[in-house]
C-alpha cells in the first residue's frame, strides 16, 4: 500500500511541475542586425559594401520534417536554430514563444491548457508621417488603423483610426495576451511618449489583437517611423 502511495504521489507531482513549466517560453533573435558582405579576396584598388540590414521578420519553418525558429533580415539572409524539444512555437516581434507539451501521467486527468496564440501577420513597416497603416495586412497607405498625425513638423502623434483603439501601458513587450487584457482608448498619443523600443498594442478595426514595436524615428522633416509588428488571429 505504502509503495502504491509513493508511486501515485509521484505521479501527482510529476504532473503539477509538468503543469507549472506550462507557460511560453520566449527565443529571441539573437541579432537586431545581420550583416552580409563578399569576403573573397580582391585586387588592389578594390573593395565591397556589406549590406546590413535590420531583422524583418520571425517566422516557424518546416526544414527538414522539424520545426525550426527563422529570424529574417531582408536581403542579409535568415538564420535559424531547432524548436526547443517537445514544444510548439509561434513568432512574434523580435522572437518566439514557445509552450511545452505536458506529457499525460495514467490515471491524472491535467487542466484545461490554453493554446499558443496564432499568428495573423507579422512584419516590419516604414511609415512617413501623415500617412495610416494597417495591421490587419501590413499596408501602409490612405486608411488602416493607427495614423502618423502630423499636426506641425513638432507635434507628431499616433492616432487610432477607423474604429481600432491603441493601449500604451508601460511600454513593455506584452504579447497577445497581454495586449487582450489591456485598457484601450481611442485617444492619440504624442509620438514623444513613445520613444525607440516602446511596444504599443492595438485593437485594429477588424477586432484583431496586434502589438508593435517603435523601432526607429528618422531625424529632420518629414519623419519616418520605423516599426515591427504582429498581429493575431
Amino acid at each position: 500500500m505504502r509503495a502504491m502511495f509513493s508511486g501515485f504521489a509521484a505521479a501527482l507531482a510529476y504532473f503539477f511541475i509538468a503543469a507549472g513549466s506550462a507557460s511560453a517560453q520566449p527565443v529571441e533573435c539573437p541579432l537586431s542586425q545581420a550583416r552580409r558582405t563578399i569576403t573573397n579576396d580582391l585586387p588592389s584598388g578594390w573593395w565591397t559594401t556589406p549590406i546590413v540590414n535590420n531583422l524583418t521578420e520571425t517566422r516557424v519553418q518546416d526544414i527538414g520534417g522539424e520545426p525550426a525558429l527563422m529570424c529574417v533580415y531582408g536581403a542579409s539572409g535568415s538564420i535559424q536554430r531547432e524548436a526547443p524539444e517537445n514544444s510548439t512555437c509561434v513568432a512574434r516581434i523580435g522572437g518566439f514563444d514557445c509552450m511545452p507539451d505536458i506529457r499525460l501521467v495514467p490515471g491524472v486527468t491535467p487542466g484545461v491548457i490554453t493554446p499558443a496564440p496564432q499568428t495573423h501577420s507579422t512584419g516590419a513597416l516604414s511609415v512617413p508621417q501623415t500617412y495610416l497603416f494597417d495591421l490587419d495586412n501590413g499596408a501602409v497607405g490612405a486608411s488602416g488603423d493607427v495614423w502618423f498625425h502630423a499636426v506641425t513638423n513638432t507635434q507628431l502623434y499616433l492616432e487610432p483610426s477607423g474604429g481600432a483603439q491603441m493601449a500604451v501601458g508601460d511600454r513593455s513587450n506584452r504579447g497577445r495576451d497581454g495586449c487582450a487584457a489591456a485598457s484601450y482608448s481611442t485617444a492619440r498619443v504624442a509620438l514623444s511618449a513613445v520613444p525607440v523600443g516602446s511596444y504599443v498594442c492595438v485593437r485594429t478595426n477588424e477586432g484583431r489583437i496586434s502589438q508593435f514595436r517603435v523601432n526607429a524615428i528618422s531625424s529632420g522633416s518629414p519623419r519616418t517611423l520605423s516599426l515591427g509588428y504582429t498581429t493575431w488571429q
